[in-house]
């Protein structure tokens, strides 16, 4: 029946999948939303370009260390390495270089490339499979098509991270102890990933239980990193100038900082740091209120945590929004509570969203900033579905304060 309904009378869902049908046809259309990532590790390949250049600035950073230089060379050299430039604690260099003198660099970097494919398997069976069992993969499939040879092959630790952070994360209904540590050993590499916080608010939990405990681990993880930045030793002045420079200058990344420009602010200006905490703000009460009203179960909550946590980000890299599938899935299907023509509307605008995505990323990468672009098409859908979800909760969200307002008198009675 679906079949003969032309497009747009139905959602973009069941219309694709009344034609995903059979193994070959949902093959070929997993392969055309993945084949910008695909494409781009087989051009790697082709034109002899350089893998694992992250992992080499860890290792490089290590050698240097061990040799009493500093790692924080604009441009680093190392024999037989294509390493970038190092950005992260001198702490974390000495333990790799004295990983390197324990196992020598080829064996740390087969351990690091195994690692990095379980993380990376792990990462996608969650994001494809574990997560919504029941989801159509028409909708959550053409997401991918963010992602380029790049996001997997530049072979970024923030893979490991995510999928450390991920694995506890699977746990929380049990124990939240182990997530939190894991936030806050993710964030001695990258402290935005604190952001991962906001999961533990997000959770079935007494909303005592909520807050305390998100408030706990918030001042923990800061604390941390607090320490971490007293103890970098006289490398200190050249960390934090790496961090100006690298980070927040030439690679603001895919967030929130990289749509700073088309508005003509600097990333790393007082007016963008001021309005990217309203966006955080913003984007954290409406994934909160997305969670509480959007009628998904305890495991869906935390699905989505995990996505708005990227959201949150405003430093968002492509290799972070590796399991962001799911949770941009669970914001379309919540459109369903706004009626049927929203998500319809919804539904074939993410489609729609996530096929230019793919033309423009196979016709020429370079052609638009495609990927900011993305990560704004993205946070937009999250703005819109969490917005009119508030607004149809409107009178639960006034009702703890009616109660303050005093009751209007009738017939001139006195009250007792």
């Amino acid at each position: 029946m679906l079949n003969r309904l032309p497009v747009f009378r139905t959602d973009a869902p069941a219309w694709l999948s009344s034609r995903l049908t059979s193994p070959t046809a949902l093959g070929w259309y997993i392969f055309a939303f993945t084949s910008p990532l695909i494409g781009g590790l087989i051009g790697r390949v082709i034109k002899e370009r350089p893998w694992l250049v992250d992992f080499d600035a860890l290792a490089c950073a290590g050698v240097n260390m061990t040799r009493d230089l500093s790692p924080y060379a604009i441009k680093p050299f190392c024999e037989g390495m294509k390493a970038t430039p190092y950005v992260y604690a001198p702490q974390i260099a000495g333990v790799f270089g004295h990983m390197i003198e324990a196992l020598s660099y080829d064996l740390l970097r087969l351990s690091y490339v195994l690692a990095l494919a379980i993380a990376l398997g792990f990462i996608g069976w969650v994001g494809m499979v574990k997560a919504m069992p029941h989801a159509p993969n028409a909708l959550r499939i053409p997401v991918y098509a963010i992602l380029t040879g790049g996001s997997i092959a530049s072979g970024n630790i923030g893979i490991l991270l995510h999928a450390i952070i991920l694995l506890c994360a699977l746990q929380l209904d049990k124990h939240r102890w182990p997530f939190i540590l894991a936030v806050i050993f993710g964030a001695f590499f990258k402290p935005t990933l604190m952001t991962y916080f906001i999961v533990l608010l997000y959770q079935d939990r007494p909303m005592k239980s909520r807050l305390a405990t998100g408030f706990a681990a918030g001042i923990a993880g800061i604390l941390a990193y607090l320490a971490l930045i007293k103890s970098a030793g006289p490398l200190s002045d050249e960390w934090r100038a790496s961090l100006d420079q690298i980070v927040m200058t030439e690679q603001p990344g895919i967030g929130f900082f990289s749509w700073m420009p088309w508005i003509g602010l600097e990333p790393s200006s007082t007016p963008s740091l001021i309005l990217a905490a309203l966006f955080m703000v913003t984007v954290a009460a409406l994934g909160f209120a997305m969670a509480h009203w959007g009628k998904i179960t305890a495991f869906e909550r935390i699905m989505l945590g995990l996505g708005v946590a990227q959201l949150l980000n405003p430093r968002l890299m492509d290799y972070d929004i590796l399991y962001i599938a799911p949770a941009v899935v669970l914001m379309a299907t919540m459109s369903r509570h706004l009626g049927l023509r929203q998500y319809q509307a919804v539904t074939w605008g993410l489609l729609i969203m996530c096929a230019s995505i793919l033309l423009i990323n196979n016709w020429d990468a370079n052609a638009l900033p495609i990927i900011p672009m993305s990560g704004l098409g993205i946070t937009l859908l999250m703005l819109w579905v969490g917005s009119q979800i508030v607004w149809l909760n409107r009178e639960k969200l006034i009702a703890p304060f009616t109660g303050l307002k005093k009751p209007r008198l009738q017939s001139g009675l006195e009250p007792l």
